[in-house]
């Protein structure tokens, strides 16, 4: 076992946060490096590999308006659940995940039945607000039996993964992208290409505080109507 960082060193690197800290469990300040969750170790080297890496390129193309295609939108809803996943281990060191999937085989392998029914939303923030010293980096919703909705905003970047049925509570600042039911032949097309919809980081880490937890319920609600069947 090793010490898998909750937040990517890439991600603390470019958001300043390594020098301001972060809120933690507890509403604790510390440094992002100490926010740690226990995992296996060659989980920790393929998230590095596979996910991390691509998906900090992925952040380079939306910042410049250069769009992603429907194989990088997938690689960043993973990437969210990423979040998810070691949230709920943290929480739940002793219990299994899932009983239909790992950890590891649910961020790492591609989407299954479910893909054409989920809803990547993203919206660019104009301008970060130099007062606080350093970028957004956080997960704004919580999941208990759910682990689907995740919504946070990473640098200048606001995004979350919902069900489509939800698609309608998604705030006009956001751009959508329903994924295709199946991958495409065309992957390397650009499909998606983001607008800028929040003037500054206060108004996108409000607004999405806001609707995430609004959306995080629903999620919850319909998944507990679900298990009742």
């Amino acid at each position: 076992m090793t010490k898998e960082h909750f937040f990517p060193r890439w991600l603390i690197e470019r958001s300043g946060t390594g020098k301001t800290g972060i809120k933690w469990i507890g509403n604790k300040n510390i440094s992002p490096n100490a926010a740690t969750v226990p995992l296996c170790l060659k989980c920790n080297s393929d998230f590095g590999k596979e996910l991390e890496a691509p998906v900090s390129q992925i952040f380079n193309d939306l910042e410049n308006n250069r769009g992603i295609n429907d194989e990088e939108a997938e690689l960043l809803i993973r990437w969210l659940w990423k979040f998810e996943g070691l949230a709920w281990v943290y929480f739940h060191p002793n219990d299994k995940y899932s009983k239909t999937y790992t950890l590891a085989e649910r961020i790492l392998q591609p989407i299954d039945q479910i893909r054409g029914s989920l809803v990547l939303a993203i919206g660019i923030i104009e301008k970060i607000d130099p007062k606080f010293g350093d970028a957004p980096m956080g997960i704004d919703s919580y999941n208990i039996h759910n682990a689907i909705f995740v919504a946070g905003v990473f640098l200048n970047i606001a995004i979350m993964v919902l069900l489509s049925e939800f698609e309608h509570l998604v705030p006009s600042e956001f751009s959508k992208y329903c994924l295709a039911e199946k991958p495409g032949k065309l992957v390397d097309a650009k499909l998606f290409f983001p607008k800028v919809g929040f003037r500054d980081c206060t108004e996108a880490v409000t607004k999405t505080s806001i609707v995430a937890k609004i959306l995080s319920k629903l999620h919850e609600d319909f998944f507990l109507e679900r298990m009742k069947i």
